[in-house]
C-alpha cells in the first residue's frame, strides 16, 4: 500500500496533473482565509473593556481553537474541494497508465458525493472536538480521540474516495459489492489518506494524492482478484 502512495506522489507531480496542484491549492486555502476572515469579525464584537488582560487571553485562546478545529476540519473542506477536480485526476492518470474506456460521470453527481462527505466530515469533527478539549490534558486518554479520529475519518474518505474513482470503472452495484468486500482494506487506504490531510503543507494538495492513491489501490485489487 506505502508503494502506491509512493506512485501517487509521483503521479500527482507528474507533466499530466501538475497543472491542477495550484488550483486544488489555491482553491482550499481560498476556503480557510474566507473562514478565518469569517472568524476575526466574530471575534471583533468580543470586548471585555474592564479586564483587557483576560480579553487578550481568550482572544489567544481563540487562535489556537481556530487552529485546532482548522486541522480537524481540513479533510472535511478538501474532499468538497476534490469534487471540482476529481474527473480531471482519474482521466489524467488513467490516461497517464494507457487506461481507456471510463464511465462518464457528471459534475453534478461528484460534488453531491464531495459535499456529502465534507457533510459528514464536518459533523464528526464537530463531535469530537469537544471530546478532545474534555479530555485533552488526561494522560494516555488524550490519544483516544486522536484514534477516533483518523479512524473515523478514514472510513469516512475511503468510501468518499473509492466511489469517486470506483464509478469511473464500474456500475454502481459492482461498486457496493468491492467496497463491502475489501472493507478494511479501503478503510486502511483513507486512514492514510486522513493522515496526509493533517499533515501542514502536504494537506494542500491532499485531495490530488488521495484520488491518484485510491485509483491505484482500486486497480491493484482489480487486478489481483482475476
Amino acid at each position: 500500500m506505502l508503494s502506491e502512495l509512493k506512485e501517487a506522489f509521483k503521479d500527482v507531480f507528474s507533466k499530466q496533473i501538475r497543472g491542477l496542484i495550484w488550483l486544488t491549492a489555491l482553491t482550499t486555502l481560498l476556503v480557510f482565509i474566507v473562514l478565518f476572515g469569517l472568524f476575526v469579525f466574530a471575534m471583533s464584537f468580543f470586548e471585555l473593556a474592564e479586564y483587557p488582560w483576560l480579553e487578550k487571553t481568550l482572544e489567544v485562546l481563540g487562535y489556537v481553537l481556530f487552529f485546532i478545529m482548522s486541522l480537524m476540519l481540513f479533510p472535511a473542506v478538501a474532499t468538497f474541494v476534490s469534487g471540482f477536480f476529481i474527473d480531471s485526476v482519474v482521466d489524467r492518470t488513467a490516461k497517464k497508465n494507457n487506461i481507456s474506456n471510463l464511465r462518464a460521470v457528471p459534475l453534478s453527481e461528484s460534488l453531491v458525493l464531495s459535499g456529502v462527505g465534507a457533510f459528514k466530515g464536518v459533523s464528526l469533527s464537530a463531535l469530537l472536538i469537544p471530546v478532545s478539549l474534555t479530555v485533552g490534558l488526561i494522560p494516555f486518554v488524550n490519544m483516544v480521540p486522536i484514534v477516533l479520529y483518523y479512524v473515523l475519518n478514514g472510513r469516512l474518505l475511503a468510501r468518499e474516495y473509492f466511489y469517486a474513482v470506483a464509478l469511473r470503472y464500474a456500475a454502481k452495484n459492482d461498486a457496493d459489492e468491492i467496497f463491502d468486500r475489501y472493507a478494511g482494506y479501503w478503510t486502511k487506504g483513507g486512514i492514510i489518506i486522513a493522515v496526509l490531510m493533517t499533515v501542514p503543507v502536504i494537506n494542500v494538495i491532499s485531495p490530488l494524492i488521495a484520488m491518484s492513491f485510491m485509483q491505484r489501490l482500486f486497480l491493484k485489487k482489480q487486478q489481483d482478484s482475476k
